[in-house]
């Protein structure tokens, strides 16, 4: 039976977005937000605990999205801030991350993410036969990614949410999806869903019958590079510099650089975390007694102890977007004790994520040959995410495809229109695990 509304998940490594589609062809986005919060279609895919005393008794309390990062800017020596849970769905690796007194699996994170959204109450009231299909990425990364691992996870924390009848459908898919069906004609798509932590490439073959879209998959690939890798760059060329990572200091009586582990911890920001301890800051203090830039090495420790990360974080990923619409971008970020401002060039930047440019690429590359298949055989490139919108990355598909074969959908919710939309196909199991 065709369902009479479906809802699309979008569960992203940096954002979460929920579209609901009606059987007429209306959609709507689910703004996440609770009552009382300014609603938005992108609900940030981050959560921020805090513990609290109730009637005499200490408990943890939290919030998600918008709500959990003002919590956590404004109580950083208080709050534990979770951040792109998701990267670590498929690692078998991670068993559970401990909370104050409290210990988390990767269910138990999923499962406070959305029942502290509206989604659960969205679906309550839908009425009439329902459907919602998850997106997952074509390919799950980390080190040795357990893939069935993922779609167990994933099934746990819906299954535990009431809504054991979730059905599974590719991102890539669901974003190109909507797009498509408007299309009167069969085409070869290559679609490029470029998300926060990983970038996924999909060519598919769309086929128009007489009352329904059917859709091939050719070739599939993907990278671990993806936007939060773009402001690491950033991070790497603007702001480490400030924070000592140029200068030296006495190693065992010679003269050498500052140990690089308390730079690679800004490649995410919560990593700063892991340095917030006793040794460490110790650490850091004997450095700046020998270091060539002292001021600097106190910037580097007062980042630290102050829990300035998610400011910088936040400062710079504003940087990179304004990077994508205008030629220069204004950055500034305050250190706890110094404020950093610089001019950024669009033109710089482009040569900073150059190595990750050139991997991208070579990923399409790859994809093709997977698929014996030449760029003028492509019919259409369809780029979704927020990446999608930097000129050097849409560069790298009009150079290769040719400019008119380049077409864009919502680069928040597309994926989440196509998954509601697939839920509302007659041949749903087609499509979906």
């Amino acid at each position: 039976m065709t369902a009479d509304i479906s809802f699309g998940v979008d569960f992203g490594t940096t954002n979460t977005v929920v579209i609901r589609a009606h059987r007429d062809g209306t959609v709507s986005t689910v703004p996440l937000e609770k009552s009382g919060e300014t609603a938005t279609d992108v609900h940030p895919s981050v959560l921020a605990f805090e513990p609290v005393e109730v009637d005499g008794r200490a408990q943890i309390d939290y919030e998600t999205g918008h709500k959990a990062i003002e919590l956590a800017a404004e109580y950083p020596d208080d709050v534990r801030y979770i951040q792109s849970f998701k990267s670590h769905v498929a690692s078998a690796a991670f068993k559970h991350t401990n909370i104050f007194t409290k210990r988390f699996s990767f269910s138990d994170l999923m499962v406070s993410f959305f029942q502290n959204t509206t989604l659960l109450k969205a679906i309550a009231a839908a009425e009439g036969e329902k459907e919602i299909v998850l997106g997952r990425p074509v390919t799950f990364y980390g080190p040795f990614p357990d893939e069935a691992l993922a779609l167990t996870r994933y099934r746990e924390a819906f299954d535990r949410l009431g809504l054991s009848k979730v059905r599974i459908a590719l991102e890539p898919v669901g974003g190109a999806f909507s797009y498509f069906r408007e299309l009167q004609q069969s085409v070869t798509v290559l679609i490029a869903d470029f998300g926060g932590g990983t970038s996924d490439f999909l060519i598919t073959r769309f086929e128009h019958t007489t009352d329904a879209i059917q859709a091939d998959p050719i070739a599939h690939a993907g990278i671990g590079i993806a936007g939060d890798s773009f402001d690491y760059r950033i991070i790497q060329n603007v702001l480490l510099k400030h924070l000592g990572s140029e200068s030296q200091c006495l190693v065992n009586g010679k003269t050498l650089p500052v140990p690089r582990k308390y730079y690679t911890s800004f490649s995410k920001w919560h990593l700063l975390t892991s340095l917030r301890t006793p040794v460490s800051l110790r650490e850091l203090d004997d450095i700046k007694r020998s270091s060539t830039a002292p001021d600097q090495i106190q910037n580097l420790i007062d980042v630290i102890e102050m829990n300035r990360g998610l400011a910088c974080f936040q400062a710079v990923s504003k940087a990179k977007a304004t990077l994508s619409s205008q030629d220069t971008a204004d950055l500034s970020i305050d250190l706890g004790n110094v404020e950093v401002t610089e001019t950024l060039d669009r033109s710089a930047f482009e040569d900073w994520i150059a190595p990750d440019l050139a991997q991208i690429s070579q990923t399409v590359e790859s994809l093709l040959q997977q698929a014996d298949m030449t760029p003028a055989q492509i019919d259409r490139v369809f780029m979704t995410g927020g990446s999608s919108l930097i000129p050097a990355v849409r560069k790298i598909f009009t150079d290769k495809f040719g400019t008119d074969q380049v077409v864009s959908g919502d680069e928040f919710g597309s994926v989440a229109q196509g998954l509601a939309l697939l839920g509302l196909d007659p041949d749903i199991d087609r499509w979906t695990d």
